[in-house]
């Protein structure tokens, strides 16, 4: 699964790169900040938050380690990676319709290839973050249960 998470962010930062040129050039050749550009700037920004979120859960792996601390991350940057991981989901699924729809040209072939490696993306971002939130609960859960015994030991000495 570290495997996984690595090639996640991998993607993820070049991605973030891309969102970002796309949305400066636009920016550049319309002077204004609407529409389009707006939106790909919208996306460098989940995604940049999606790479914070990566950083700081990388630490939680291997899944199976109960012994170290870990610190806990906001909600609501497990919800702007959730977001990420929709996002990439859906814009994927919006790329393959139309071009399956549209014909067998060469353009719309890369254009379903495209959106498949972001449906798969996608859909790899929320299976890893639905894993990852399993771990948390099951981890918080044993440390419950460890400080409560650790305080039933110290109550009676």
């Amino acid at each position: 699964m570290k495997f996984v998470k690595i090639a996640l962010l991998v993607f993820t930062v070049i991605i973030t790169i891309l969102l970002a040129i796309f949305s400066f050039i636009m920016y550049s050749d319309t002077g204004s900040f609407q529409g389009a550009s707006s939106a790909f700037f919208f996306l460098a920004c989940t995604s940049a938050f999606s790479i914070y979120f990566h950083l700081k859960t990388a630490a939680y792996y291997p899944l199976k380690i109960f012994d170290k601390t870990i610190t806990e991350l906001s909600k609501k940057y497990w919800a702007l990676h959730i977001s990420f991981g929709v996002i990439m989901l859906l814009l994927g699924g919006g790329m393959i319709l139309p071009a399956i729809k549209s014909g067998n040209s060469q353009l719309t072939q890369y254009g379903v290839y495209i959106g498949l490696g972001l449906l798969i993306f996608g859909i790899l971002t929320l299976i890893e973050t639905y894993k990852l939130n399993v771990f948390v609960t099951i981890y918080k859960n044993r440390r419950e249960r460890q400080e409560e015994i650790d305080d039933i030991g110290v109550t009676d000495e």
